[in-house]
């Protein structure tokens, strides 16, 4: 696990994100004494609520989208429906996206 530091971070307002080697990459916020993880870069600089128009927020906005976009690992679907791993996705969701067979019945 290799931690980025945002530059501007202060002492009770302090966000961090971490690349790791297993799961997907996130950003840990801590703001106004809450700490919570996001895997979404705009939900990280969301936390800041009002404050993210001001200077500060938008650098934390630019800084959330480069780490995202250097160290992200965002997962590609091809045409057969493989995963960037090279895996058929076998999910219940995969399945709700096919076209109903004949056996579909409505319950009524």
């Amino acid at each position: 696990m290799k931690p980025v530091e945002f530059e501007g971070n202060e002492q009770d307002c302090s966000f961090t994100y971490f690349q790791v080697r297993e799961g997907p990459n996130y950003f840990v916020s801590h703001y106004k004494g809450s700490t919570r993880g996001h895997n979404d870069p705009k939900d990280c600089w969301r936390v800041l609520g009002v404050a993210k128009f001001t200077d500060s927020g938008k650098k934390l906005k630019e800084w959330c989208l480069e780490m995202d976009d250097t160290y992200g690992s965002n997962v590609v679907e091809g045409a057969s429906g493989e995963t960037a791993s090279g895996r058929k996705d076998t999910s219940f969701a995969s399945e709700a996206m096919e076209e109903p067979t004949e056996q579909t019945r409505m319950v009524t």
